[in-house]
């Protein structure tokens, strides 16, 4: 069901960004599903750091909550993501370690330009993302709270914390340590820094549980170290080095109240959405902890915070186990069926 066969592309030039800058950018998108006659059967699915629409499969399907037979799904690429315009991809003078910060607010509102003027829509019945798709179905709500009826935010924050602003600061500097890096204007790739960082991140992204419970195990590694030499190594190898760092700036920036309207008034932001959101933290997420969004919800007018009781840490979005997928997909049809 999900592959790059089906990818349609938008294109705007000389599209202003936060920033000021202008410049010209592409984004593919995947859909699926058809668009009724009301245009209100819509949902928006965007990805995650380093995502594609490629990784997106697990949630869709005609026996789970995101089924193409009933509604029109769209799978917007994140910039910076090597398939969308990217540092390794765009034309110079912005190719390279020369690419401006895109902020998701800059996603979002490429994303409102193509839902509007390509399918004329009104209203989006759902906006459901994990991790820096969260980000943004988060960013979606504050930023066009007419348009959007629903958001579920798996394993994300309404603003980056200074503790995961850190943590990926130490990501950047793993990756930028390798002797290739050349301030960004490498040769060849800088995999030794990939490997750095995947190393590290591999110790974050899961947490404690799943290696204390020996979940690796089921997944097929006989001890941490396999997990460490089979998996992370080089889980990052296919990635262009500049556009993993801009995917960290963009998440650095994530803050829903930083523009001319809320001036960084968190509360006042959340406070603005209208849509129902659910908030799906996991309970031993490392970087997106459930403290966050229970302060969040707080602020909401139509909020509620379902904790996934999982071991997998941030996984817990990701669908990695059963039971992790069956919780994520019932929240989403109890949603939908409101």
């Amino acid at each position: 069901m999900i592959s790059s066969q089906n990818l349609k592309i938008h294109k705007v030039e000389n599209f202003t960004l936060k920033s000021g800058i202008s410049l010209s950018l592409e984004l593919p998108y995947l859909t699926l599903g058809e668009l009724n006659a009301n245009n209100d059967n819509v949902l928006v699915y965007p990805p995650r750091y380093a995502g594609t629409h490629l990784e997106q499969g697990y949630l869709i399907g005609e026996q789970l909550a995101l089924n193409p037979k009933e509604y029109f799904i769209i799978i917007p690429n994140m910039f910076c993501n090597g398939v969308s315009t990217s540092p390794s991809n765009a034309q110079s003078p912005f190719n390279g370690p020369d690419f401006p910060l895109i902020t998701i607010q800059d996603n979002v509102s490429f994303q409102y330009q193509l839902l509007k003027e390509v399918f004329h829509i009104e209203k989006i019945r759902l906006i459901v993302g994990w991790s820096m798709g969260g980000q943004q179905a988060y960013q979606w709500a504050t930023q066009y709270p007419k348009m959007v009826e629903n958001i579920v935010a798996m394993c994300a924050h309404a603003q980056t914390s200074g503790h995961t602003h850190v943590f990926l600061e130490g990501m950047y500097a793993a990756l930028t340590s390798d002797l290739n890096w050349n301030n960004g204007k490498y040769e060849d790739q800088p995999n030794a820094g990939k490997t750095t960082m995947a190393m590290t991140w591999a110790g974050w992204a899961l947490g404690q549980n799943w290696f204390r419970e020996k979940l690796y195990l089921k997944d097929g590694y006989k001890t941490p170290q396999e997990v460490l030499d089979k998996l992370w190594r080089t889980i990052y190898y296919k990635r262009d080095a500049n556009d993993l760092l801009a995917m960290i700036r963009t998440w650095q920036h994530h803050d829903i109240s930083d523009n001319d309207v809320f001036k960084g008034n968190l509360e006042e932001a959340l406070s603005s959405i209208e849509a129902n959101v659910v908030l799906m933290p996991g309970i031993n997420d490392l970087y997106f902890p459930p403290e966050e969004n229970l302060q969040e919800v707080k602020y909401l007018k139509k909020g509620s915070v379902e904790i996934i009781p999982s071991n997998y840490g941030h996984y817990a979005g990701a669908g990695k186990c059963k039971e992790d997928l069956d919780l994520v997909n019932n929240q989403i049809s109890k949603l939908l069926s409101n």
